[in-house]
């Protein structure tokens, strides 16, 4: 009896060997990957009362977000590269102004994965990047506009949780903050912008 228990716990243990081997093989290596969800601005800023309006009515709003990345997995650690793409804001600033606002990040963010080869596993991540801006304002009655470009240097943490599907594709969902340094301003004032973003997503394996 004691000979038959050993044989199966070594047939068992082979075969958990096997599995194990199996499933990093096709769980690590490049990846793609989509995310989808809502980004939420906020500004601080100096500026006067017009363009203090505009931050309020069209930068500070909650918008959709998409973004698509490239990275690389092995074992607990993945990196990638991201573009993440915010819908445009608008709004009126006045009775007789009218303002809008989008924003692009291009990232470099590192996660790492708790329990890599489990069915769930938190995460948190960091990234590094910059973020491109633009505010337009427009009088439509005085025949006025103006368009306000900014590049900021933006930094991110977050955190998530990921479910495995299969060996090669994970369903994300996270959370993360983001500080964009500073912000377009409609005046010479000091602007600073950050974001944070709920979002879901898949990733797979090549």
């Amino acid at each position: 009896m004691t000979k038959k228990c050993n044989l199966f716990i070594t047939i068992l243990a082979m075969f958990t060997a096997i599995y194990t081997t199996s499933a990093k093989a096709e769980c690590d290596g490049f990846y793609i990957a989509g995310r989808a969800g809502y980004a939420k601005y906020k500004v601080d800023d100096d500026r006067g009362s017009v363009s203090s309006n505009g931050s309020d009515y069209v930068i500070d709003k909650r918008r959709f977000m998409a973004s698509g990345a490239l990275g690389y997995r092995y074992e607990h650690f993945r990196g990638e590269l991201e573009y993440i793409w915010r819908k445009k804001n608008s709004g009126s600033v006045a009775e007789i102004t009218e303002g809008k606002f989008k924003s692009e990040s291009y990232m470099f963010v590192v996660y790492y994965d708790f329990f890599p080869y489990t069915w769930f596993t938190p995460f948190v991540n960091a990234g590094l990047g910059y973020t491109r801006s633009k505010l337009a304002i427009n009088m439509p009655l005085t025949d006025f506009s103006r368009h306000v470009k900014e590049n900021g240097f933006t930094w991110s943490l977050g955190a998530g949780i990921s479910l495995k599907i299969t060996n090669r594709m994970n369903f994300d969902v996270g959370y993360r903050y983001y500080d964009m340094g500073d912000g377009p301003s409609a005046d010479n004032g000091k602007t600073t912008m950050d974001n944070q973003e709920i979002y879901a997503g898949l990733r797979y394996v090549l």
